[in-house]
């Protein structure tokens, strides 16, 4: 029986080093572009700040909000209309985090929350902006919330959308070593794509070196690394009024699981009827409506 478990084990062994190999070999080839020269439009540009060269989106005058994307996203989700919407009575500014979109890929091991709280400081800082609003999609809510929670001076609301404490089934296989590289080297793009441009934008950034490592680390980072300080803290330390907004059909992050952080931040909910993970772009209208209605009322 030992032998047979012997046997099993180096199998699987052989099988996952062939599977990571093979697929380091497939990412690094579909990645033939070294570096960004180009942002996505007249609405985004380059900054560069003291972490590195970031990919800003910025529309709109007003009071800051600053928006920040989901796993695998760029400002490319800014772009399909929420960003124009929220923009009518803020300045909206969003950026693609390091690894991600056209932002820097010179971080080795550190893709994850801490690194991306530490850059949306870095940005504002390079932007000469003291105090803002932050709302967070997904993976978004988790740094907006440690934005609030480490640099609570900076922050006079938090919104999150689609933010629970639950691991997204679309990002249960990457974590494993061999499987997940195998996986981003099929992939053209990670994720859904909206429209015809939300597609051109997001295939520009998979043909980037480095990509889909960076985007494996932050996957293994955030069910770890990163997201241990998630269990004891972070959330019951903001201090700032928090908005917390769900579809009531998101098949990422249940909706309950979106409400259950209400109880660790005594922030509000508000559930979107009908609607999925990606509330931003499927109810966008409803969404700044919920936002603007928070700001004016805290």
């Amino acid at each position: 029986m030992a032998r047979i478990i012997l046997i099993a084990l180096a199998t699987a062994s052989v099988f996952l080093i062939a599977a990571f190999v093979g697929g380091r070999i497939m990412m690094s080839q579909a990645e033939p572009v070294s570096a960004p020269t180009t942002p996505f439009g007249p609405d985004t540009r380059f900054v560069e700040t003291r972490s590195g060269r970031i990919h800003v989106y910025e529309r709109g005058a007003g009071p800051v909000i600053l928006v920040l994307h989901g796993s695998g996203r760029s400002v490319a989700d800014w772009q399909e209309g929420f960003g124009d919407r929220l923009s009518q009575k803020h300045r909206v500014i969003g950026f693609d985090y390091f690894g991600h979109g056209l932002s820097d890929r010179a971080h080795g091991l550190s893709y994850g929350h801490r690194l991306w709280t530490q850059q949306a400081i870095d940005l504002l800082d390079a932007l000469g902006i003291e105090r803002v609003t932050v709302v967070g999609h997904s993976v978004g809510g988790v740094i907006a919330a440690r934005v609030a929670a480490d640099f609570p001076e900076r922050v006079t609301h938090v919104v999150t959308i689609g933010t629970g404490m639950a691991m997204d089934p679309t990002q249960q296989q990457l974590m494993i070593p061999g499987i997940g590289e195998w996986i981003m080297g099929r992939e053209s793009v990670f994720g859904d794509t909206f429209s015809e441009a939300h597609r051109e934008r997001q295939e520009r950034v998979y043909e980037i070196a480095g990509t889909r490592a960076a985007f494996l680390t932050y996957v293994r980072r955030q069910y770890t690394i990163d997201g241990m300080r998630l269990l004891w803290g972070v959330y019951e330390e903001i201090k700032a009024p928090v908005l917390h907004i769900s579809g009531t059909m998101d098949p990422s992050i249940p909706h309950e699981a979106a409400k259950a952080l209400t109880a660790r931040t005594g922030g509000t909910f508000a559930p979107v009827e009908g609607v999925g993970h990606d509330v931003h772009i499927e109810a966008p209208d409803d969404l700044a409506e919920l936002i603007e209605q928070f700001l004016a009322s805290s």
